[in-house]
């Protein structure tokens, strides 16, 4: 048999390319001689950069940069394996994951580190960006990544802001003055994974959706919204455009300023990894992620990566730390959907026992292929 092991991340838990570790251990625990091909995938946030860097053999970077609070770290980026594609993740150096829950703030958190490692890229000869925008800290609508990448701001007053413009000091800015950004972006091809489609305002849109998950108080939300409002104004275009309030209106940024492409994240993943290519011919596709429910089918690379595989008649196994909601949205889309959760357990004990939940539901899959095949060889 010819397996494809092609997962999401299981957050909290393990990145995509331990996900693929355990369930090859587990189904070569039972199923020694098949062909299994391993692709550990991402959506547009944590992850990749790895999975898109390992999957071209391409080399990863390491730099200095600044957190979402100027804070001095360093940042991994990578170069595709034809040394022409700059890949890099918003979440390296603007990411949620990189503050204590103590520190969030969106009023001041700045995207300032991100625009430094394009930069890095750039000085290397990139002219083309594979951009992931998921797992930000920010919503400063991209002003902090404009800022080290060339961009001037001013209030009122004449008086330049200072770098590392978080979500709270959009209202500040009178006047931007472009100019002097990097000449190199406008001669670049910049394609953006996102998986939201949110506009930057309203409703549905960066403050009032993403705020609240980055440490936003509701008075906070109305403020980021205000002050997302006035950026708009400032940089033109048309802020209802779906994706625009991804990553704290990155999104919208990217779009009008840097005139970048934004798609979805699962979708330049699986094609940029050569998932596509390898389901040619494949008997099974074991995919996973860590939560699964209705709006895993909405666009959630699981759901992406099946419907790719039922396009050359490949059956897809979702794996998933934990499913919530109605089955029937997901059994549309995967032949078999498993809850890898050994029991009643805390959520601290599942991901501590993920490896090994995600190893026996690998022997258990190989387990029914083998007595499935075996009892079809009966005469």
């Amino acid at each position: 048999m010819k397996i494809i092991i092609a997962p999401d991340s299981f957050k909290g838990a393990l990145r995509s390319p331990q996900v693929c570790e355990a369930l090859l251990s587990g189904w070569r625990s039972r199923r020694k001689d098949d062909e299994v091909l391993l692709f550990p995938l991402a959506d547009g946030g944590e992850g990749t950069c790895e999975a898109l860097v390992n999957s071209t053999g391409g080399e990863f970077f390491a730099l200095p940069a600044h957190d979402p609070l100027m804070r001095e770290i360093s940042v991994r980026c990578g170069i595709s394996g034809d040394g022409l594609t700059g890949i890099m993740e918003l979440a390296a150096a603007s990411g949620i994951e990189l503050l204590q829950k103590g520190e969030l703030d969106p009023l001041k958190a700045t995207t300032y580190g991100s625009g430094e490692v394009m930069k890095f890229l750039l000085e290397r000869g990139c002219r083309k960006f594979l951009l992931g925008i998921g797992g930000s800290a920010t919503v400063d609508g991209g002003a902090g990544m404009l800022q080290s990448l060339g961009a001037r701001f001013f209030d009122s007053n004449g008086a330049e802001l200072a770098p590392g413009i978080g979500g709270g000091d959009l209202n500040r800015i009178a006047k931007a003055d472009l100019s002097a950004l990097d000449s190199r972006i406008f001669s670049s091809c910049i394609q953006v994974a996102c998986d939201v489609t949110n506009p930057l305002l309203g409703p549905d849109g960066a403050a009032a959706v993403f705020a609240p998950q980055k440490g936003a108080t509701p008075e906070m939300v109305k403020i980021l919204e205000s002050n997302l409002k006035h950026w708009s104004d400032l940089c033109g275009g048309s802020p209802e455009s779906p994706g625009n309030g991804a990553a704290g209106g990155v999104g919208f940024m990217l779009r009008q300023v840097l005139k970048a492409e934004i798609t979805s994240g699962a979708e330049v993943v699986i094609r940029n990894s050569g998932a596509a290519e390898a389901l040619r011919n494949a008997d099974l596709l074991i995919t996973g992620e860590g939560c699964s429910d209705e709006q895993t089918v909405c666009g959630k690379l699981p759901a992406v990566i099946a419907e790719t595989a039922a396009g050359y008649g490949v059956p897809a196994v979702l794996c998933s730390g934990a499913v919530k909601g109605n089955y029937a949205a997901l059994e549309k889309v995967f032949c078999g959907v498993f809850s890898i959760s050994n029991g009643a357990i805390s959520l601290d004990e599942a991901i501590k026992n993920t490896f090994q939940n995600l190893r026996l539901t690998g022997a258990n899959l190989a387990g029914l292929a083998d007595a499935f095949i075996k009892r079809k060889e009966k005469p």
